[in-house]
């Protein structure tokens, strides 16, 4: 489907740390589900009428599979549940990209779209590498068929622990643009996590084995570095 109506995007560090800073809140995330290798969390958000969540499982991979799976955006219907479609925009750097992403919600309700904005880090002493992901609802002309998201602000986080095992963290804060049913508010906030973590448990990564990116370093086992590692430069 072609974009219309870009307009510039104007996305700082200052805009991602205040777009996640209610996860930081005081409340505690509350373990809803414990199965199949996936913990599910939520916690009320201040911001919307939809439940945060935090989702959590542990897989055997290293960073750069991981990276490559989550920047192949033509997959991610394939694996994200309830990911209608996606069209990238454009790359705005090596590690920086603006995708469109329409989420299906059943009839007779619209589906559900937003324009989104992705920027990659890693943490050089802990090697946790994070993709942070804040929604940019203007950036485009709204569809009459499709409900614009109010927002979507995510992150995923891959953190090293040992044994060539990652653990793999999914957070989100999602504001539907209209009246939260029930039926939403399980989709958003429960359905929808739970099941793309499952799948992605299930996910073959080894077409992504190859995969090299500068900003991953890999970690290090007993002094030698894993495959896939780029050293970091000075």
């Amino acid at each position: 489907m072609p974009i219309f109506g870009m307009r510039l995007i104007q996305c700082t560090a200052m805009t991602l740390a205040m777009s996640l800073a209610s996860w930081a809140s005081a409340e505690e995330w509350l373990l809803e589900l414990h199965e199949d290798g996936v913990k599910h969390f939520t916690k009320q958000s201040a911001e919307s009428p939809v439940k945060s969540f935090k989702t959590i499982t542990v897989v055997k991979a290293n960073l750069s599979s991981l990276v490559a799976l989550l920047n192949d955006n033509s997959q991610f219907p394939e694996w994200m549940h309830k990911t209608l479609e996606v069209e990238k925009i454009r790359d705005i750097s090596s590690q920086e990209s603006l995708v469109y992403h329409v989420f299906d919600a059943p009839w007779p309700a619209k589906d559900q779209d937003n324009v989104l904005y992705s920027k990659w880090s890693q943490d050089p002493e802990t090697l946790i590498v994070t993709k942070k992901i804040i929604s940019e609802p203007q950036y485009i002309n709204e569809f009459k068929n499709r409900q614009r998201q109010q927002f979507f602000n995510a992150q995923w986080q891959l953190k090293p622990i040992g044994g060539g095992e990652i653990e793999v963290t999914y957070t989100a804060e999602i504001h539907p643009g209209t009246d939260a049913r029930e039926w939403m508010v399980q989709l958003l906030a429960y359905e929808m996590p739970f099941k793309t973590m499952k799948n992605l448990r299930q996910l073959s990564l080894s077409g992504y084995k190859k995969a090299r990116f500068a900003y991953v370093q890999e970690p290090r086992v007993e002094g030698v570095a894993m495959a896939g590692s780029v050293p970091a430069t000075k």
